[in-house]
């Protein structure tokens, strides 16, 4: 049995002066969606042009499906599927004659089109011309696209770049439901909260090098929650809060945020203020978002 689809060590690429890649090590388990994050310029497209063989590594080893990738290994390329950035496809086509000349060099079989058509909802669309389509029907017929010849690795670079809202989401539930197929995508992005909606599995890249990997409850676990308090008097509950034993409370854009571990202390620190004779005007507990966690550890 495999350990990991994708797993890399001591990975390291250099473009003239620039570090783009720097000892990356990725752990990638089969049938998980694994969300590669980082600001512009960290280092995520070369990675992936790395793991597709697209460019040579200066160093380290990359392996696939459990054994060492050699550059031009046609056997583990053809268990690949990609997507980078928008797709390239004929606009005076139709969706499912796309798919037919990429059947025809891919030597694929006819079914394969029905096939990828209802993975992505494409059935009753795929006979209109792709320049009818909207930007978000040409990213889904795109990703069907890569999903010729049942790959079972996905790498996506940018899956919802452009999209509007209504386009992310479509792809959003897509993507969501490859799993269920038998896929384990690996996918770069920098909107945050795209992925955290999608993401079983998290890798935040700085600069070229990997300064977190696990889970999204992993990542949040390292972060506190925190109480956030609006009153009738901030400065006065501010000085209460923290000669009692809430040290670490501060004031921010007009309400009180107080690190917490959980409801119980939510519930003490209300307590606390009602007996004290403040008046809550609010008061509520909230967890660090993914971006909030992305920007506390990137500085971007």
């Amino acid at each position: 049995m495999i350990t990991n689809i994708i797993e890399v060590q001591k990975l390291s690429r250099r473009f003239g002066s620039t570090q783009a890649v720097n000892q990356l090590y990725l752990q990638v388990p089969p049938g998980c969606i694994y969300g590669f994050l980082g600001p512009n310029g960290a280092g995520k497209t070369t990675t992936i042009r790395m793991l597709l063989g697209l460019i040579h590594p200066d160093e380290g080893q990359i392996h696939l499906f459990g054994r060492p990738f050699i550059h031009g290994d046609l056997e583990i390329l053809a268990r690949i599927g990609t997507l980078v950035e928008a797709p390239v496809l004929y606009p005076h086509l139709t969706g499912r004659e796309n798919l037919e000349l990429i059947r025809r060099m891919t030597d694929g079989e006819s079914k394969d089109i029905l096939r990828v058509l209802a993975i992505v909802g494409m059935e009753k669309d795929a006979g209109r011309l792709v320049r009818e389509y909207s930007m978000g029907m040409r990213q889904r017929l795109g990703l069907a696209a890569a999903m010729f010849g049942q790959p079972e690795l996905l790498i996506l670079d940018e899956p919802t770049n452009g999209l509007d809202p209504a386009g992310i989401h479509e792809i959003r539930d897509l993507i969501c439901r490859l799993p269920n197929e038998g896929i384990t995508v690996f996918l770069s992005s920098h909107l945050l909260n795209e992925v955290e909606q999608m993401a079983t599995r998290i890798g935040i890249l700085q600069s070229g090098s990997l300064i977190f990997q696990g889970s999204p409850g992993e990542l949040r676990s390292r972060f506190q929650d925190h109480v956030s308090v609006t009153t009738d008097r901030l400065g006065e509950t501010l000085t209460f809060l923290q000669n009692s034993g809430w040290q670490a409370a501060h004031l921010s854009n007009h309400h009180l945020t107080v690190p917490v571990n959980g409801l119980s202390d939510a519930a003490l620190i209300n307590t606390q203020l009602v007996q004290a004779g403040h008046q809550v005007y609010q008061l509520g507990l909230e967890h660090p978002s993914l971006e909030d966690i992305f920007l506390s550890l990137t500085g971007k």
